[in-house]
């Protein structure tokens, strides 16, 4: 929000960032929610009120609905990347860590495969996430370009949830589902987070719908442009 409407005066990339660092840590505030509430507000050109923010001013006049879900796929996709980067440095830690048959458990083949392919899942969520952030902060008109980008990268991130939390929870075995083990804080939200505003099939269907109806003699152009 900009200053003038009561923010920090903070661009969009800078609250992308702070979205990929409370996932990373799994902060247990919605931060993510309250972010695209001050957004919308600014949007519509309204301050935030002081105390407890009621619901209806977004109702008056924020985007509309279509932005509004755009906004908030593009910010638990964020999120939801920076909760995989975290999982990823503690399963390669309890990896070294946990020591089976005399020998760390990141020494088998089997898991050192898991961890590669959590690695790879990691890598595109962060690079989708990104590129979505990416496009929202050159062109806030949110057009097809918009749509593309965060269609995209709400799918695939939530493709790497799935994958993700399944292989962190193979790694640690059956403490990583203890409630003294913080693993539990990251997939529960990781999976919570992957239907928040439109679960990766429901956006797969919206973006087929798009692609086909452009017509196919478009698609090469729409993929190399990106």
């Amino acid at each position: 929000m900009p200053e003038g409407l009561g923010g920090a005066g903070t661009s969009l990339a800078d609250g992308f960032e702070i979205l990929r660092i409370s996932g990373e840590f799994a902060v247990a505030v919605p931060l993510g929610e309250t972010l695209l509430a001050g957004w919308a507000l600014a949007r519509a050109g309204r301050e935030v009120p002081a105390g407890e923010l009621n619901v209806d001013l977004l109702k008056e006049k924020e985007s509309d609905r279509e932005t509004l879900m755009l906004m908030g796929a593009a910010v638990r996709a964020m999120q939801m990347a920076g909760a995989l980067q975290a999982i990823l440095e503690r399963s390669v830690a309890y990896a070294k860590e946990r020591v089976a048959f005399e020998r760390p458990i990141g020494g088998f083949q089997a898991v050192q495969h898991n961890l590669a392919r959590l690695a790879g899942e990691t890598a595109a969520a962060l690079a989708a996430a990104g590129s979505a952030a990416d496009a929202i902060a050159a062109e806030p008109a949110f057009n097809d370009a918009v749509f593309l980008e965060v269609a995209s990268a709400k799918i695939r991130v939530g493709e790497a949830a799935t994958v993700g939390a399944a292989i962190a929870h193979q790694v640690h075995g059956a403490i990583g589902f203890s409630r003294e083990h913080v693993l539990h804080r990251y997939t529960q939200r990781l999976l919570a987070w992957r239907d928040d505003f439109g679960s990766e099939s429901a956006w797969a269907v919206r973006l087929g719908e798009k692609v086909a109806s452009a017509g196919a003699d478009a698609l090469w152009s729409a993929l190399a442009a990106r």
